[in-house]
């Protein structure tokens, strides 16, 4: 018999099976093989353990995780869908331990910490004498939209700043953090400032900040001498300073004795 039209029987091979990474060997989601080429790439030491690269890919994917976490809850609370820097920097800092490891690290765009005195805040209080009809009946004053210097935890204008920004063409595009930065700091000079105007009006027992108060307080410090070094305060005056070789001697003068006096040894 002919074996025409027949085909033999062929051992089919079996499915390869995919190689498995070092990630999930790990079971990390950060590429362990990415970090462990970084590392012997930066020549951070002669030699490095295959476990580092795994060790360091498992830190990076728990504080990443942790932060994540952390700043979803403050969009949450802010009813964004999207984190944005600001989140993260309120996550970061409103954790101990993140904001002690983060403690030299300035997040882009992510503002300041609002920290407003109790003392500045209004008191909105419903009279205790009305009666309970008179309470349910009482409309209650409409809640403002937040301002951006509400939102930074700011005194001074952050709008404003950003408008002067974009109105002085520095640049050719101005972030919207920048105006918080700048106003940030205007802030902080100008309650140093004033603090130490305060002080020497009150060593020269006055009840009003003067220029001439400015004028010491601005020269009396070295770093601000230093910002102000071209900056002349008008009706500030002149800092005292008199030559030690002009100022007059004051000499005890000694009396000259009685002459008629009689001694009163006995």
């Amino acid at each position: 018999m002919s074996g025409r039209g027949k085909k033999l029987a062929v051992a089919s091979k079996p499915e390869a099976v995919p190689k498995k990474t070092k990630s999930t060997l790990a079971g990390l989601q950060f590429p362990v093989g990415r970090v462990n080429r970084m590392l012997k790439r930066g020549h951070y030491a002669d030699r490095i353990s295959p476990g580092s690269a795994v060790y360091l890919a498992a830190v990076l994917e728990y504080l990443t995780a942790e932060i994540l976490e952390l700043a979803g809850n403050a969009a949450r609370e802010n009813k964004k869908a999207r984190i944005l820097p600001r989140h993260i920097q309120l996550a970061v800092r409103n954790d101990d331990e993140l904001s002690k490891l983060f403690s030299c690290v300035t997040i882009a765009q992510g503002g300041v910490m609002p920290n407003i005195l109790s003392q500045l805040l209004p008191k909105r209080t419903i009279d205790t004498r009305m009666s309970a009809h008179e309470k349910e009946n009482t409309k209650l004053p409409l809640v403002s939209k937040k301002t951006k210097s509400t939102l930074a935890g700011l005194q001074f204008p952050v709008g404003r700043v950003n408008r002067m920004l974009k109105r002085g063409h520095y640049a050719d595009r101005v972030s919207p953090g920048s105006a918080v930065y700048l106003a940030a700091v205007l802030e902080y000079l100008t309650a140093e400032i004033l603090e130490l105007a305060g002080n020497a009006a009150r060593e020269n027992k006055k009840a009003r900040i003067l220029p001439r108060h400015i004028q010491l307080a601005v020269r009396n410090d070295e770093e601000l001498s230093k910002l102000f070094s071209c900056v002349t305060i008008a009706q500030g005056g002149v800092l005292p300073n008199v030559l030690p070789e002009l100022v007059p001697k004051k000499t005890l003068t000694l009396k000259p004795p009685h002459k008629n006096g009689q001694s009163q040894e006995f």
